[in-house]
């Protein structure tokens, strides 16, 4: 029979294209990446072998035994392989962790046992001989092959069914087309064995793959092409995982804003993709932007010997200026960029802790930084990162409490209020410190979340507890100014007040001015102010005379109490400069119709202190230490007259 060859002729030029489309593109190495290259490579070689096959089944006695059997049986061989290897390709897009280690052995199990019939078929005949007649005939266990593979596909079918839904349309067709391909191409060639088409359907096929699914996008930075925060987590996920050696040098421009050719978009986006195009083509290794003002190059290294040509490298990439074009017209600029270096060889940071780290302005030092140096420096992150987890856990399942701590009014000698205080202990980590919290909640957009939180235990306990009934005449709530951003903060703390039927006047919120606050934000936080002061509630300036509270502030926001910090009484104790500021400020604060209140009370020397300077309130561990809810209520009925 004479076989048509030309299809095989067009399936090799095909993989041929598609395998120079693969190489020209700037390609991240992926594991399904590596496996598509691989199936490309098997389809080459199949086409190949394809061609000499027809050759020697259609001319036998032109070639002798040894390459007739070699060259059919490797056709064989790497069709089959084909198959079994777009299982792994199945397996690196769906990615189900239970179904890893079984996509390994069934691989490996059909692979070893494609070999062993196949390499024992010259002398079993089990797959494909040539008769006495030089005739080309299949062996009894042929079929098997073909079991093989399409469990191989069934196995594939069966992965993407239940990872559906990570995938576009177009992926699910060009799949499709894959599996299809291949069954519709036997069913082909069994009706028409003149026609030898295989490997020209497995091309279209794998063209319809690479379109779909080896799109670069997915890992290059939009605007300069180079490698983006995604590949930058892969890689190091993957260096992490094998334990190796790298070098990184990161740089960062926080300045290049302020520059006057900065003042147009497009110019930012020119500079950018001109810095990376420098890296790209001086750097060894790969360049990751991690932002527009923000790049990183790695470097593999078997080797745990680091050299400095890498930081060197990167900084000779800004020794001439960019020519950027603004209106038309080239603008010149030139740029000194912050460069830290990291030589990792032992403890292999994670990925997100590296990218947290350098989104930090005040993270690079100017000198290459050791193993034992990166720990340190990322281990605030780690614990900011286990602090997040275990405060989206406790709003979750309700596992902050809130403690109180009592305040002495000088006037009666009666404990009428308290401060609410939140508290945070784990099983693992044990007590968390209320400043960490806050500082975590605030860095990480929870803190309009712990707040409510805080505001709501209260409202709770005063309707429960029957707080007011037990003489508390006012319950202090502490108010982060990161709160005041919520634009229906008034609004939610009204409904929660009105919810569990608390008198307004029973809550006091404490305000903390911080240098953060812009202009804008304080003329905010006067306005939340007044439009809760028409409800009832009543307003705290805290930190007075140690943070960035002071005479101004009590002029500008609305507050009927002013904390003053423990350490400004501290020093009171011990100097007589700062007894004096104490003094003065207290008699400040009263003399502008305030009310006033100390922290830090620790001893009788400090109570008649404040007595003679006329406090209206104490609060300190001489009268209280902060109580739970529970030893709270039994301390307020004890001290009830």
């Amino acid at each position: 029979m004479l076989y048509i060859q030309e299809y095989c002729i067009a399936a090799a030029l095909g993989t041929l294209t598609l395998a120079f489309m693969y190489f020209l593109k700037r390609n991240y190495a992926t594991r399904s990446n590596r496996i598509f290259l691989a199936m490309i490579g098997l389809n080459l070689f199949s086409s190949l072998l394809n061609i000499l096959s027809i050759h020697t089944i259609s001319y036998p006695w032109n070639y002798s035994p040894f390459v007739r059997t070699a060259v059919n049986l490797g056709y064989l061989m790497f069709y089959n392989l084909l198959a079994c290897t777009f299982l792994l390709y199945a397996d690196s897009l769906t990615r189900i962790p239970r179904f890893r280690k079984p996509v390994a052995l069934g691989f490996g199990a059909a692979v070893m046992l494609t070999a062993l019939l196949i390499f024992l078929s010259p002398f079993t005949r089990w797959i494909a001989y040539f008769d006495d007649s030089l005739t080309y005939r299949h062996g009894v266990l042929h079929p098997l092959l073909y079991i093989i593979s399409y469990s191989c596909m069934a196995w594939s079918v069966f992965l993407f069914v239940r990872s559906a839904r990570k995938f576009s349309r177009y992926q699910l067709i060009s799949l499709i087309c894959f599996i299809l391909g291949i069954a519709v191409t036997q069913i082909f060639q069994t009706v028409f064995p003149r026609y030898v088409i295989n490997n020209f359907v497995i091309t279209l096929a794998l063209f319809f793959l690479f379109i779909a699914f080896e799109n670069q996008a997915y890992y290059l930075f939009r605007k300069t092409q180079c490698f983006n925060r995604y590949a930058f987590i892969s890689t190091i996920r993957r260096l992490q995982k094998r334990r190796i050696p790298y070098q990184m040098t990161a740089l960062r421009l926080d300045h290049m804003q302020d520059s006057p050719v900065m003042t147009r978009r497009s110019s930012a986006d020119q500079l950018a993709t001109l810095m990376a195009e420098r890296l790209y083509h001086s750097c060894p290794g790969k360049v990751f932007a991690l932002s527009n003002d923000c790049f990183a190059v790695v470097m593999e290294t078997r080797s745990r010997h680091f050299s400095t040509a890498l930081p060197d490298k990167v900084q000779a990439c800004f020794a001439e200026p960019f020519t950027v074009t603004v209106r038309e017209e080239p603008e010149s600029i030139q740029l000194s960029p912050q460069i830290q270096a990291m030589n990792i060889t032992e403890h292999f940071p994670a990925a997100y802790e590296l990218l947290e780290h350098f989104s930090r302005a005040d993270s690079f030092l100017h000198r290459t930084i050791s193993d034992d140096e990166i720990d340190t420096l990322l281990g605030s992150l780690r614990r900011e990162q286990m602090l997040l987890r275990l405060i989206d856990d406790a709003l979750k399942n309700q596992k902050f409490q809130v403690w109180y701590q009592p305040i002495l009014d000088l006037s009666t000698g009666e404990t009428h209020s308290a401060e609410a205080l939140i508290r945070l202990i784990d099983e693992k980590e044990g007590f968390i410190s209320p400043e960490d919290l806050i500082r975590t909640a605030e860095k990480y957009g929870r803190i309009n979340a712990v707040g409510l939180y805080v505001f709501e235990a209260v409202c709770r306990t005063i309707r429960d507890r029957g707080l007011i009934g037990l003489g508390m005449e006012m319950i202090e709530i502490n108010l982060s100014p990161r709160q005041i951003r919520n634009p229906n903060l008034a609004e939610q703390m009204l409904a929660l007040i009105h919810e569990y039927n608390v008198p307004p006047q029973a809550i006091n919120l404490e305000i903390t001015e911080t240098a953060e606050i812009t202009l804008a934000e304080k003329e905010q936080m006067a306005a939340f102010m007044n439009r809760l002061k028409e409800e009832g509630i009543s307003f705290s300036l805290d930190d007075y005379g140690s943070g960035f509270a002071t005479i101004s502030s009590l002029l500008t926001y609305p507050v009927d109490l002013v904390k003053f910090d423990r350490d400004i009484l501290w020093h009171a104790m011990k100097n007589t400069s700062a007894m004096t500021v104490l003094e003065t400020s207290l008699s400040t604060v009263l003399g502008i119709g305030k009310k006033a209140l100390v922290e830090g009370v620790e001893t009788e020397e400090m109570k008649q202190l404040l007595v003679k300077n006329r406090s209206n309130y104490l609060q300190g561990y001489l009268f209280s230490r902060p109580l739970p809810e529970e030893d709270f209520i039994q301390f307020i009925r004890k001290h009830e007259k």
